[in-house]
């Protein structure tokens, strides 16, 4: 049976008017893995704890791209408008449940409507910096494509770590001469809004892209104003700049970020958002990140490779003690097309402490070998 009736039948158990669509689509991503990890691991408890490395090791979903199921659909309006809409949720494969803090549509959830002028759309959306999503202007920086865990972009280029935002206006602009642009704010980042405003984290996005023969560029700045939700906060501002050149089977990757207003150090992979506590005397701290990589097309393989560098600025804490959190990562990895939709992989990545960060509680290594099937 064809996927689109399929889908049919499956808005059919949201709603009876989504059969009327003229054009709805089921489709997914399930990705399964095998993944060896060594990382910083809390042990002991009260003053006996300390963080030491340890590995450990187990049947994953999501390394090479998030697991995933969605439902995307069209309308034909007459006079080349659309109305468009997609709805799409992640899920884990090794344990059944959803993802995105447990959200049926977690990853994406917007309407909108399209003409030759563009499209505007509202709800929860994937920045056009985020590296994922039906509007990101920038994955392709990434010889991984921000995926394949540790060896991702995201790791060093915040943004680009899969950042979405609730309640979302956006509207991106068709390919004009090369350039396509983009244009969102989001009246609270997460979660329903609340009176007064300023309870409400808000969010300004921007992105543009050129391609021309070779060459592609990426360009994107996003700003969130905390208000009153964090007494004080300043402004944390994402910029990063993205470039490919492909050379017959080989293309060339390199990536910038300029970063303000961090608000923690990564410590733990994987999409957690988990973060090391900042030292006393300090709210955030800027950085800039860069990356270097190269893809190459062998037949059915694909060879990915890449290395990425954190360089905070440094500070002094309460305590007078340098805070230098600098590191770098390199990744390598292969995937292998078995079919069109069906493709093996096998990655490895490792992060090493620079500056002020220690080892034992900042390195991490990861292995993983997994199947990727798109439907």
């Amino acid at each position: 049976m064809k996927k689109s009736l399929i889908a049919l039948a499956l808005m059919g158990a949201f709603s009876s008017a989504a059969v009327a669509q003229s054009n709805v689509t089921l489709y997914g991503i399930l990705d399964v893995n095998y993944m060896w990890q060594e990382l910083p691991t809390v042990v002991g408890t009260g003053t006996a704890a300390r963080i030491q490395q340890e590995s450990v090791d187990g049947i994953n979903s999501g390394h090479q791209s998030g697991s995933r199921w969605g439902l995307r659909g069209s309308e034909d309006l007459g006079g080349g408008l659309k109305a468009i809409f997609t709805l799409e949720g992640g899920y884990s494969p090794d344990t059944g449940t959803l993802g995105q803090g447990g959200r049926l549509f977690g990853r994406q959830a917007w309407a909108g409507l399209q003409g030759g002028w563009g499209a505007v759309v509202a709800g929860r959306l994937a920045t056009f910096s985020s590296g994922t999503g039906s509007f990101d202007m920038f994955g392709r920086t990434d010889p991984f494509l921000t995926g394949f865990g540790l060896a991702s972009l995201g790791q060093t280029f915040f943004s680009a770590n899969a950042l979405r935002l609730d309640n979302t206006i956006a509207y991106r602009t068709p390919v004009w001469g090369g350039f396509r642009g983009g244009l969102g704010y989001s009246t609270r980042v997460d979660g329903a809004e609340v009176a007064p405003g300023g309870n409400n984290a808000k969010a300004f996005i921007s992105g543009l892209q050129f391609e021309t023969g070779p060459f592609w560029a990426a360009l994107t700045y996003d700003s969130v104003d905390f208000g009153d939700t964090i007494p004080n906060a300043d402004n944390q501002n994402h910029l990063q700049l993205g470039a490919t050149f492909d050379l017959g089977p080989v293309r060339l990757h390199g990536g910038y970020a300029d970063q303000s207003a961090i608000s923690g150090v990564p410590l733990v992979s994987g999409g957690t958002g988990a973060f090391a506590q900042l030292p006393a005397g300090i709210s955030n701290f800027d950085a800039n990140a860069y990356m270097l990589g190269v893809t190459w097309k062998i037949g059915a393989f694909t060879v990915m490779g890449s290395y990425q560098m954190f360089d905070a600025d440094s500070k002094l804490t309460a305590a007078n003690v340098s805070f230098d959190p600098d590191f770098n990562i390199w990744g390598v990895g292969a995937a292998y097309n078995l079919s069109r939709r069906t493709n093996l992989y096998a990655s490895y990545a490792s992060r090493d402490a620079d500056g002020s960060l220690t080892d034992n509680a900042f390195n991490f290594k990861q292995f993983a070998v997994g199947i990727n099937h798109r439907f």
